[in-house]
């Protein structure tokens, strides 16, 4: 007696098998070990819950004996009587025509997954799963039983093969076990390749007036093979363990799959018979990969044009959101005294910009390609082409460079800008940004550009050649 056929019929009649004597007993089971999960072990209620649950699983297991006997050799009976009497066969689809009320004149076809090619396509793509078609909601159940899977085989493909010796696990004559593989079998059938007015079409001109007839199918199988490996990536034990440790900043040889901008289709509804036998198992979900073009990302390029990378539009670009937030903090307080508190504040959101504008010098500089670009009538004041050419070669600009009087420039052009953006936004609203503000400006610069010349990279033989003339 082979146990894991018996094992996978049983599963199905728990599982999916409503009118069996099986299916109230798995289920209230379930329920009761997932309510004893969520509890302690030293409570009072689980010990009680346990006790439940053992008596559940011994019932279970008598009502099985009882079902291998009575219940489910009767149902194979039914079950071949009927298929001698359908009258609109099931058929093996990968394509199907629609997701919802799938059955239609024409349900679909099947793709048998081949290898190579030039292109990928849903038939070369690897997936091993396929809709079984059927006439009407009603049915379902019965699909489902021949989607059964035990030995890397489902129900379906064994009874095309006219494999019946799986079904001497529930009958010892010989007689009975060809009458159920019989009528079985006559529940399956194949769909001729056609075309029908409701599924989609398009006109796809050749030459002249002549035109082919295309109908755009979605593979259903694809999109169950897609469906599985997401959800693996999303809620096994491994990734839940890797996420874990991501959201702690743990290190961990776990991988972690994103999948940005994921969408999710429904099916089904209030009538879950009246989808495919696919989309009933994914419980009516499809998920739809993001396919938007990319972003547009311009290159970064020396600011040959500008005549202060203040006033240009790139490094505004970067930092009016901080700039905003300033604006809006100084109204918040305009009308209260100046505290301790007030001006580590405002420190802070000026540091902000400062980090804006010392990383979009460290993009620049970072342009060795584009070395010596201040050398090419180059429109920027001199301070600020001294600090972002730093790859430039040649010897007088690297002296000039190597005295570092430019610096102080920088900090007192960073300090007029800020205070000619806080006075345009804010002079209605009774704020005046004047010499006080420009000076403390420009010393919260000095400090933070000194430490961040000592990490900047410059151009090694021209440096050594400079500091030598000094």
């Amino acid at each position: 007696m082979n146990t894991e056929v018996i094992a996978s019929i049983l599963e199905y009649f728990e599982v999916v098998e409503k009118d069996s004597e099986l299916f109230p007993i798995r289920k209230k089971l379930d329920e009761k070990q997932k309510e004893f999960s969520k509890l302690k072990l030293d409570d009072l209620k689980a010990t009680k819950l346990q006790q439940v649950i053992n008596a559940l699983q011994t019932q279970l297991v008598k009502q099985r004996e009882l079902s291998l006997l009575t219940e489910i050799p009767a149902w194979f009976d039914n079950v071949a009587q009927d298929g001698l009497n359908c009258k609109k066969r099931m058929a093996k689809v990968t394509h199907s025509t629609k997701f919802s009320h799938p059955e239609n004149e024409y349900s679909g076809i099947c793709v048998e997954p081949a290898q190579g090619g030039d292109y990928l396509s849903t038939d070369n793509s690897g997936f091993n799963e396929y809709e079984i078609s059927y006439s009407n909601g009603a049915l379902i159940r019965i699909a489902l039983f021949f989607h059964v899977n035990f030995s890397g085989k489902t129900v379906f493909e064994r009874l095309i093969a006219n494999d019946f010796e799986w079904l001497n696990c529930f009958s010892n004559s010989t007689e009975k076990v060809h009458e159920w593989g019989q009528g079985l079998a006559c529940w399956l059938g194949e769909h001729d390749l056609k075309a029908i007015e409701k599924m989609k079409q398009l006109y796809f001109p050749v030459s002249g007036d002549e035109y082919h007839l295309l109908s755009p199918m979605t593979s259903s199988s694809l999109a169950h093979e897609l469906f599985k490996k997401i959800n693996n990536s999303k809620w096994s034990e491994s990734s839940k363990k890797g996420r874990l440790a991501k959201s702690k900043s743990l290190y961990s040889e776990l991988a972690v799959t994103e999948f940005p901008k994921l969408a999710t289709t429904f099916f089904g509804g209030a009538h879950p018979r009246n989808i495919s036998l696919l989309n009933h198992l994914r419980s009516g979900k499809t998920y739809l990969l993001n396919c938007a073009p990319p972003s547009w990302q311009s290159t970064l390029k020396p600011p040959l044009n500008d005549q202060s990378i203040f006033s240009g539009r790139e490094f505004n670009r970067r930092v009016w959101r901080d700039l905003q937030e300033l604006q809006r903090y100084l109204l918040s307080v305009k009308r209260r005294d100046s505290t301790l508190e007030i001006r580590r504040n405002i420190a802070a959101y000026v540091n902000d910009l400062i980090d804006g504008l010392l990383n979009y010098a460290a993009e620049v500089q970072g342009l060795s390609e584009h070395a010596g670009w201040s050398l090419q009538n180059c429109e920027l004041k001199q301070a600020e082409q001294l600090w972002l050419d730093t790859w430039c070669e040649d010897l007088l600009f690297q002296q000039k460079r190597a005295n570092h009087n430019w610096q102080q420039d920088i900090c007192l052009a960073f300090a007029g800008w800020l205070n000619s953006k806080l006075n345009k936004a804010l002079k209605n609203d009774g704020l005046v940004f004047g010499t006080v503000q420009y000076q403390h400006w420009a010393k919260l610069l000095s400090p933070r550009l000194r430490d961040y010349e000592l990490g900047t990279t410059v151009f090694s033989a021209g440096k050594a050649k400079a500091e030598a003339v000094v």
